[in-house]
């Protein structure tokens, strides 16, 4: 066979090259450790001006003065760091000047099975591994549970994290991080480390620019899963558990509608099943903060109504 005959993959390694390209223009070093630097991601612009946002993971920053964000040999940018979200890893710095534009968030939804980079730039240089993502899950972080966390089966070099998980066309799956598996996070891809959604980074950084934290919805409840029985479970749509009140705080919102012994079931105006914790972890996000939400409950064996609206949880529980 003469090498004319032989096939090209040509076009394809052009399309991941540009892919690559396009979102290298949108990666930075962070330099906030004493040892190698990490990656960030500039996310967005500031209002139109020539300042942006740079997302990076947490563990990752060691310190907060003194952070400079970079590209290649160019002249190091001063960062300011404006907070943390130590659930997701995430840490949003915000840079006068920017070195690159923001990358953009992928629009369709992420899939097992879809092809994947990981970009980082710790050194200066641009540099990338390859591979698919191999689950999407929510999975447990300390005592509260992120959404969802994406895996993926590439291959992260050191300083990587902070950097942008990209697909085909150079946008955005999310953000990777190493800091979430040593704290505990397992998926099933080995390697590593996870992604935290585009959504998730999103909805992260708007609240720490606006409030310099991350906000959670708080109803003054404590809960713990427990099992159904049968007849409920068909009541149900086939339901297997709910959460047990145990707890309600004095003058919470839950004060009122809701007593210890009573067993959350669906929660928001399309019924969303409360199966474990995470489920209404998920349902309290900021948005939901100041809005009337209908929880749906079993009190003496029959199911009950009552509409209860969430508050910011206090700074003491904050999350």
């Amino acid at each position: 066979m003469s090498r004319s005959d032989v096939p090209t993959s040509a076009p394809l390694d052009d399309l991941f090259a540009d892919a690559i390209e396009r979102a290298a223009v949108s990666v930075v070093s962070v330099h906030a450790r004493t040892r190698l630097p990490a990656t960030g991601t500039v996310w967005r612009a500031e209002n139109g001006a020539s300042g942006g946002i740079v997302v990076t993971a947490s563990h990752t920053v060691e310190r907060e003065e003194e952070i400079t964000v970079g590209i290649g040999g160019g002249t190091p940018i001063p960062a300011t760091l404006l907070g943390r979200d130590f659930n997701t890893d995430l840490a949003v710095l915000q840079i006068d000047e920017t070195p690159g534009s923001p990358i953009d968030e992928r629009v369709a939804p992420s899939r097992v099975g879809n092809l994947v980079f990981a970009v980082g730039r710790p050194f200066g240089s641009i540099t990338a591994t390859f591979g698919s993502i191999t689950a999407i899950a929510p999975v447990p972080v300390s005592k509260v549970e992120a959404p969802l966390l994406i895996a993926a089966e590439v291959t992260p070099l050191p300083g990587f994290s902070g950097g942008p998980l990209i697909g085909s066309d150079g946008s955005a799956h999310g953000i990777n991080t190493s800091g979430l598996v040593r704290s505990g996070v397992l998926l099933s891809s080995g390697r590593g480390f996870v992604t935290i959604p585009a959504a998730q980074v999103s909805a992260v950084v708007a609240d720490i620019v606006r409030y310099g934290h991350v906000r959670c919805g708080w109803i003054g409840v404590g809960v713990k899963p427990v099992e159904l029985p049968d007849e409920l479970r068909n009541h149900l749509g086939g339901q297997e558990s709910g959460l047990m009140v145990t707890e309600v705080k004095p003058e919470s919102p839950a004060t009122g509608h809701l007593a210890i012994g009573d067993t959350l079931v669906m929660m928001g105006d399309d019924n969303h099943p409360l199966t474990d914790v995470g489920d209404l972890q998920q349902l309290l996000g900021s948005r939901q903060i100041g809005k009337p939400t209908m929880l749906t409950f079993i009190r003496n064996g029959a199911v009950e109504t009552a509409e209860i609206t969430p508050i910011e949880r206090p700074e003491r529980l904050r999350c």
